[in-house]
């Protein structure tokens, strides 16, 4: 229950709904740090409340439960959702406040990620570019990094990478996901990969 809770988390405006249904995370494994104390029983507790207000969208109240439970010691997870609720709220200077001091992990795609939905947000194309590629160096398979940056650079004119984008991230999801069909809606359809030159007719 908690790891499904924990992948609800994710805030994944621009891309992604995160289902529980027992599939793989869409996000890399929580790393906590080796040098991070365990979060108190109180910090957890306040940690877990504010997930189900957050999924239950009471948003507010997830706000300040979130508030307490980081208060209380809780780490990463909780800064996370906070951030998540600070986005949501438009409080983006609150986000990047949350956010930059656990970028310090370079290999983090989930913290990458979400200071480029930020930087995205404020109309930052170059930062936000930069933030999406940087999450997919350290998660090749976060695709809702690569669905943003597909949006990203189309809407910005640069076409054929948005294309290559697209195209990645349509192989990766399944043929169902509404992303694939908002991707092929944006872009007026994307083309399949070209083969490769070896290959067998």
């Amino acid at each position: 229950m908690i790891s499904c809770l924990r992948r609800a988390l994710l805030p994944l405006l621009l891309a992604l709904p995160v289902a529980c249904d027992g599939s793989s995370p869409a996000a890399p494994p929580d790393r906590p740090s080796a040098e991070a104390p365990a979060a108190s029983p109180e910090a957890e507790k306040k940690y877990l409340e504010a997930l189900e207000l957050e999924a239950a969208g009471r948003h507010e109240e997830a706000r300040l439960a979130a508030e307490q439970a980081i208060a209380a010691g809780a780490g990463r997870d909780a800064k996370l959702l906070a951030a998540k609720l600070a986005i949501l709220r438009d409080d983006l200077d609150e986000a990047t406040r949350l956010l930059e001091p656990l970028a310090s992990d370079a290999g983090d795609a989930l913290v990458l990620y979400n200071l480029g939905l930020v930087a995205q947000k404020r109309g930052k194309y170059n930062d936000a570019r930069s933030r999406y590629l940087a999450a997919l160096k350290a998660d090749p398979s976060y695709n809702p990094a690569r669905f943003n940056l597909a949006v990203l650079t189309w809407e910005a004119g640069v076409k054929d990478e948005a294309q290559h984008h697209a195209r990645k991230f349509i192989d990766a999801v399944p043929a169902d996901d509404p992303n694939a069909a908002k991707l092929q809606q944006l872009m007026g359809g994307v083309p399949p990969a070209p083969a490769s030159p070896g290959a067998q007719p």
